[in-house]
């Protein structure tokens, strides 16, 4: 879709500008796509929190759960994917097109528990019926 905007009160076919024109337009596209929907994982003291987010850091949904020890990250980080994942309402689910370990030095070994490729983590076909996101979306981390 794209609007005009003229500045000064011209009109775009009676301008007094000479060739110059009285407004320019201006693509506007949705501040954020379904397809940058994000799944971020962190980590605090009391646990690991999952949440859904635009690449504009909107959040959609978000998701607390309880982890005591490094030994119960991956068991709480695929808990965390999956609550998020399925707070979202309709097909936005099936839009998420990133999972992100926002977990430090733990990473690693959250990839490698979970059963993924070190060298290019994505979601496995294991994983998406634990999580609820599409098989091959890449797993960042950050």
């Amino acid at each position: 879709m794209d609007l005009k905007f003229s500045f000064g009160g011209a009109s775009p076919d009676h301008h007094g500008h000479g060739d110059a024109p009285s407004g320019f337009s201006l693509p506007l596209t949705p501040a954020t796509n379904a397809s940058d929907l994000l799944v971020v994982i962190t980590r605090d003291s009391e646990g690991v929190r999952g949440e859904v987010r635009t690449g504009a850091g909107v959040v959609y949904t978000s998701s607390d759960v309880a982890c005591a020890d490094d030994e119960a990250l991956p068991r709480a980080t695929r808990s965390a994917v999956a609550r998020s994942v399925a707070a979202l309402e309709g097909p936005l689910a099936e839009q998420v097109s990133a999972i992100v370990l926002e977990l430090g030095e733990h990473a690693p070994a959250v990839i490698t528990a979970l059963d993924l490729d070190a060298e290019a983590p994505a979601v496995t076909e294991a994983l998406k019926t634990r999580v609820g996101v599409a098989v091959g979306v890449p797993i960042r981390v950050s």
